[in-house]
């Protein structure tokens, strides 16, 4: 650890800072990295890693939280991700809100020195008083998104373990689930009793610790309360990786299918037979909520496919696969070849193979892709892969379980583009139909899902939440509309929202403007546009305006108001300001048409 430092120190003195940065990156990586290491690491970071413009994340608690600043900015360096983290005071959770924050994400962070005294006061009037308390932060935090952290003890107490079942443990339990009812749509909870469950109590928290600094929590502890809050923060920020590319030979499967043929490989009844059907089983768990399942195996393609269609204790099926790339090129070349065909990011993707060597050959070759480190016995691989925190997410809608469907249609639609001459035969034969609606209450969960994670077509990228789209819907003058699309190969889903609202001078202001990405080309925006221009109209507005607010993702729709026909107001490194007469707009051309 002191070399890595030393090293990283030595760096940043010779003017070498982006090259200190990585090294500690690469020493931070998710499968090494001791407690102590993050600690020193986020301290290097707080002081050195140059990022203003990363989100800015504030953690108050009830315990002193000082030592989860350096932590939390390392596990987040660690996984490419840089945050800007502060806290405040012991104790002061009310006092510092009332200051108010620029945050992006509030992390509340509970402990129970309030929730256990008082003997006079029931069990029920302990949780409502705590609750209330939650409350009243939550209604205080202004924009910043949510993650609350649940309560927790570090021991039985002097009730001991079988009279704390009906005592202090049914308590906490209790005031664990009141928060999650009582939680606002589109916060994240951290349920703190699993978290230190899964290392152990006797070492996830620290008597000492909470004597002479208010800390509970161990150098250990930290750590992993650090990572589970990370992904809580990525949930809230960028939603959870996509897709889960997966190896065959001796990663779905024991042995080699091309030398021991569909039916010899394991998969039986045997130890290691039984761990690779529970990994299958784990993943078509994934699938089931929406996470991509994709296969990157260097294999004859027939040989790979034959175990799906004929084995019978295969529990994945070709069905369950929305992208399969069975042959003997460099797997990092499949890996974009799959996000070109499924329209998405390589930051999407997570790659999941058994041979080391592949999976450096990926780590190097595409940065983004997150590599999970596959240990050598099969009866780990679920928990290796469920460690990670990649797939962590906030409650699901019903377009997240439809998503692996979804991609698998973008498959064949990308297969189908290939015999049409022109882009525009192509979107024609697609026979693309909108249901464009006025966003309500059955509409908000998926809209506030969109707001908060939506990035590359997103013009403005405003985290807005359910209270301020809500205030929004309140003005009878605003527009505010959802739109679906369908065609021949199935049901997109929800995949745009307009955000649209009376400015101070009379006009309509266009506030967000954004579009998932699967349907990116499709001249999707360009019908909802027109919408958005004749529903303004009816209103009795006579002029619009817009931004586009430049982030490190959305440069692809930096020209979008220029091709919708709007004129330049002021442009510089902050942004673009457009505006422009109704009825001077063009009619936009499309391909869609109505539901």
């Amino acid at each position: 650890m002191s070399d890595v430092l030393s090293e990283c120190n030595r760096l940043r003195k010779a003017g070498q800072t982006g090259e200190a940065l990585q090294l500690l990156r690469l020493a931070l990586r998710p499968a090494g990295g001791t407690a102590e290491l993050h600690e020193r690491a986020g301290r290097l970071l707080l002081k050195h890693q140059g990022t203003p413009k990363a989100p800015r994340v504030r953690i108050l608690g009830q315990c002193t939280t000082s030592w989860m600043v350096p932590t939390l900015t390392a596990v987040a360096w660690a996984r490419a991700t840089p945050l800007n983290v502060t806290d405040g005071e012991f104790d002061s959770v009310i006092q510092e809100l009332a200051q108010g924050s620029e945050a992006e994400v509030l992390v509340l962070l509970p402990w129970t020195q309030r929730l256990f005294a008082g003997q006079d006061r029931s069990e029920g009037e302990r949780i409502e008083g705590e609750l209330a308390f939650w409350q009243a932060a939550w209604a205080s935090r202004g924009n910043a998104r949510l993650v609350m952290v649940g309560y927790d003890l570090a021991a039985p107490g002097p009730e001991g373990v079988m009279l704390g079942a009906a005592g202090r443990m049914r308590l906490v339990r209790r005031m664990n689930e009141a928060l999650r009812a009582a939680l606002p749509a589109g916060a994240a909870f951290v349920d703190l009793e699993a978290v230190s469950a899964a290392v152990g109590r006797e070492r996830f928290y620290d008597a000492r610790r909470w004597y002479w600094t208010k800390q509970p929590f161990s150098e250990e502890g930290a750590l992993r309360l650090c990572r589970h809050l990370f992904a809580a923060v990525r949930a809230l920020l960028t939603g959870p990786r996509k897709v889960l590319v997966l190896d065959l030979d001796n990663t779905l499967w024991g042995g080699v299918v091309g030398e021991l043929g569909a039916y010899g490989v394991q998969l039986g009844e045997s130890p290691d037979g039984e761990a690779f059907r529970a990994f299958q089983a784990y993943c078509k768990g994934l699938a089931s909520r929406g996470i991509v399942l994709a296969v990157a195996s260097k294999n004859n393609d027939a040989d790979a496919r034959e175990v799906f269609e004929r084995n019978p204790d295969m529990v994945l099926r070709l069905s369950d696969i929305a992208a399969f790339s069975a042959n003997w090129e460099p797997k990092s070349g499949n890996i974009v070849r799959m996000a070109e065909s499924l329209r998405l990011g390589l930051d999407s993707f997570v790659f999941f193979d058994d041979n080391p060597a592949e999976r450096e050959q990926v780590r190097q070759a595409l940065p983004e892709v997150e590599v999970v480190d596959v240990p050598d016995d099969p009866a780990e691989y679920v928990a290796a892969l469920e460690a990670t925190l990649l797939f962590e997410t906030l409650p699901l809608t019903a377009e997240d379980a439809e998503r692996g469907a979804q991609y698998q249609a973008e498959a064949k639609r990308e297969e189908a583009r290939e015999a049409f001459g022109s882009l525009d035969a192509y979107l024609v034969s697609l026979g693309m139909v909108a249901d464009l609606r006025p966003v309500d209450g059955a509409d908000m969960q998926r809209v506030v899902q969109l707001l908060g994670k939506t990035n590359q077509f997103n013009l403005t990228t405003r985290r807005h939440s359910e209270a301020v789209v809500r205030e929004f819907l309140a003005d009878a003058r605003s527009i505010l509309l959802s739109l679906r699309l369908a065609d021949r190969f199935g049901d997109h889903g929800l995949v745009a929202v307009v955000l649209a609202v009376p400015a101070p001078n009379g006009a309509l202001r266009v506030d967000t403007l954004l579009m998932s990405c699967r349907v990116i080309g499709r001249t999707v925006e360009h019908f909802l546009w027109a919408n958005v221009v004749q529903r303004a109209r009816g209103l009795g507005y006579t002029s619009v305006e817009a931004e586009f607010l430049p982030t490190a993702k959305n440069a692809q729709v930096a020209s979008l108001f220029d091709s919708f026909g709007l004129a330049r107001k002021s442009e510089g490194p902050e942004g673009v300001r457009y505006e422009a007469d109704l009825a001077s707009l063009p009619p936009p051309q499309h391909f869609l048409g109505p539901r």
